[in-house]
């Protein structure tokens, strides 16, 4: 059976309530997939994240405490998106190991954060280690690694393929200043390269993305690796 893990981004789920018809099309498109197949799928926190953070931000809470908050918004939207699923764990893990004994039992195992200073696409590909999976598939807002930030800059271009090297240096150069704009964070890249872990960024709704790259391997969006 082959192991696959997408890194379902906040903002796909999450912006000023639960899309919740995105989350059973996405789980029908997934189930779709006969039984050669088995996913793992980690959550991020989106809008729910986000109003808790930036309130309690005003008020001096600690990043510790507002990682932690952050963390916990990301495990009610995994059991919220489990529910769609007929063959996935009702209980969050709250870590890769967990995750990856769940997923000797289920088809579909969903999960959120695990600690302060993961994000998503860390525990994403730090899952797809643990478990054997070859590719990982980023569904974030963006269709792909831009050489800028394509909502912010207009001349912005599309870059289809990179090497992981190329991809660790382009984090690095858009995670100087204020406000950093980045497409994944450079400890997802680095363990992405040391275990050959092959990384699609695209466009998280666009719900036939995922079955082109699992049956072909190509994508509207861009590669690493």
């Amino acid at each position: 059976m082959e192991s696959i893990v997408i890194s379902l981004g906040g903002s796909i789920i999450s912006t000023d309530g639960l899309n919740l018809n995105f989350m059973e099309n996405f789980a029908r498109e997934l189930q779709g997939f006969g039984g050669d197949y088995r996913f793992g799928i980690v959550v991020g926190g989106g809008s729910l994240a986000r109003s808790y953070i930036n309130d309690l931000r005003k008020y001096g809470v600690n990043d510790n405490i507002l990682d932690e908050i952050g963390i916990n918004a990301t495990r009610m939207n995994a059991l919220a998106l489990s529910s769609f699923f007929a063959d996935s764990n009702s209980k969050i893990p709250v870590t890769v190991n967990d995750a990856a004994e769940l997923a000797r039992i289920y088809r579909f195992t969903i999960m959120g954060g695990t600690e302060p200073g993961h994000t998503t696409d860390t525990v994403s590909t730090l899952l797809a280690e643990r478990i054997n999976a070859r590719i990982m598939i980023n569904a974030t807002s963006v269709d792909g690694v831009y050489t800028d930030d394509p909502k912010k800059v207009k001349g912005a271009r599309k870059i289809p393929s990179l090497t992981y090297d190329e991809a660790i240096n382009l984090a690095l150069s858009k995670s100087v200043g204020a406000g950093p704009n980045v497409f994944m964070d450079l400890t997802a890249l680095n363990i992405a390269k040391r275990s050959r872990i092959r990384l699609y960024v695209t466009k998280g709704t666009d719900l036939s993305e995922y079955r082109r790259i699992i049956t072909t391997g190509s994508t509207s969006g861009s590669i690493i690796g």
